[in-house]
């Protein structure tokens, strides 16, 4: 009996076991083909992104770069970014005083080497609350656009002595001499893709074009410069350029009457960038290297962009710092007597528009669309049924539609351009619209704006087939203008 049960226990046992290896050889087989699976999704993976890699070295080749989904902010009232150049120097300090005088933020892009040198500027500038840019570290053309290697060491070398001397890493960059035939589209996408924003400028003030500029000229240049709703602005403070210093309370005054707010520059302010040009640098990129630049950019940006507490702090601040500004200008312009406004118009007549018949608001003048177009010598017509105003000035028409907020332009007939959420509003039965934005859809531009406690004027500049006189018809100075 004892047999029997120690036979059926054995016999057991073996069951056991052999089922135990039929798991262990099952398991084995079953996890073979998973491993191979997953070492082929692996593989594959590995292959679409070297392919995507390989795609997207060759989409750059061609010039083309891909569209950013990065957004920024534009700012309600127009505004002025005074930026400078290749310090600092021992003119910086007087900068930073007219600045601190005028109660202005602006923007400095310091070269390492200059930094070095200055190392209490550096400090002042973000001290004081101004911005902070990376210029490259010696302002070399020849090394910086060899290879985008020795552009890419230049900026992290400034941005180790801007950290050493003052605890900030600026993510705005500019190039010397300009993006423009310096930068290729490698160079764009790797220093985005580093967390970089590379910022040119939309005014050039001239103050380098050759040694000593004359203030004059610096100050002629910034006049014809065009207008828009933001303007980065292009000066030096680097050694030699003292006019720039000179012009600047001049500078300053002059887009404060025109009713612009100044603030410096952050990374929620879209960069002025220019186009990808041809460049005039000899420089191959391989794939490879092309490879290890991607991998070195994207290391650089986890360590650094995402990990810097003080980005958001200072972007918060930089924010307010602009809406105190906006406010104080605004709380200057209400303070002001109510006066009437003489516009003048070069080449032509002047008229007066008395104080009931316009507005200051948000540092900008508003006024009836039909006054204004009739006073200039056009012709408005309403169209209420389709609550549509068509103004006709020139060679120009304007088609005002209220219903959609927009505004349509017209050249000797053509469709030329459609304004979305245009700048207007209806009150007491008018079209109440900007002066600025109107003069400049007739054709013309303001080239002066005086607002002071006793006067208020506005210089109009029309091209020159559009100058009328009392007696002179505008379809015959139009025939003139188009040789008819």
């Amino acid at each position: 009996m004892r047999f029997r049960v120690q036979r059926a226990t054995n016999r057991q046992k073996r069951v056991q076991f052999s089922v135990v290896v039929l798991l262990l050889v099952s398991l084995f087989f079953l996890c073979v083909p998973a491993k191979a699976t997953e070492s082929d999704g692996n593989s594959a993976q590995a292959q679409a992104e070297a392919q995507a890699g390989q795609d997207l070295y060759q989409k750059l080749k061609t010039g083309k770069r891909p569209q950013s989904v990065k957004t920024y902010e534009t700012p309600e009232q127009p505004t002025v970014y005074l930026t400078f150049d290749d310090g600092p120097s021992k003119l910086t300090s007087q900068v930073l005083d007219i600045l601190d005088k005028e109660n202005v933020k602006a923007t400095f892009f310091a070269l390492g080497e200059q930094a070095q040198a200055h190392p209490e500027l550096v400090k002042r500038i973000v001290q004081d609350g101004h911005t902070l840019g990376n210029h490259s570290y010696n302002h070399v053309y020849k090394e910086l656009y060899s290879d985008f290697q020795t552009f890419w060491d230049q900026i992290q070398r400034s941005e180790d002595i801007f950290a050493s001397l003052a605890d900030t890493r600026p993510q705005l960059v500019r190039a010397p001499g300009g993006t423009y035939t310096n930068f290729d589209s490698y160079y764009y996408y790797l220093m985005d893709q580093a967390g970089y924003i590379v910022t040119d400028w939309n005014v050039d003030s001239g103050d380098s074009k050759r040694a000593h500029v004359p203030v004059n000229e610096i100050w002629q240049t910034i006049k014809e410069s065009p207008l828009e709703h933001e303007i980065n602005i292009l000066f030096h403070d680097g050694s030699g350029h003292e006019s720039t210093v000179e012009v600047l309370p001049q500078v300053i005054s002059y887009y404060k009457k025109l009713g612009y707010a100044f603030a410096p520059l952050t990374t929620q302010v879209k960069p002025k960038q220019f186009p990808v040009g041809k460049s005039k640098w000899s420089r191959n990129m391989s794939l490879a290297h092309f490879q290890e630049l991607m991998k070195e950019t994207q290391q650089y940006a986890l360590a650094h962009i995402q990990t810097d507490p003080d980005q958001k702090d200072a972007e918060q601040h930089f924010a307010q710092q602009t809406i105190v500004a906006r406010e104080e200008t605004a709380q200057i312009l209400s303070a002001q007597a109510v006066l009437p406004l003489q516009v003048h118009v070069a080449g032509g007549s002047s008229f007066t528009i008395e104080p009931a018949k316009y507005q200051l608001r948000a540092n900008r003048i508003e006024l009836p669309m039909r006054f204004l177009v009739e006073k200039m010598g056009g012709q408005v017509e309403w169209l209420a049924d389709k609550k549509t105003a068509n103004a006709h000035f020139g060679v120009y028409d304007l088609e005002y539609d209220l219903s959609t907020r927009s505004i349509r332009l017209y050249t000797l007939g053509n469709s030329v351009a459609t304004y979305s959420l245009a700048d207007m509003d209806f009150k007491d039965g008018s079209i109440i619209v900007p002066l600025r934005k109107t003069i400049d859809l007739l054709g013309g531009r303001i080239t002066d704006t005086v607002i002071e406690s006793n006067k208020r004027e506005v210089s109009v500049a029309l091209r020159p087939f559009y100058i009328f006189k009392e007696n002179d018809s505008l379809l015959k100075n139009s025939l003139f203008a188009m040789g008819g």
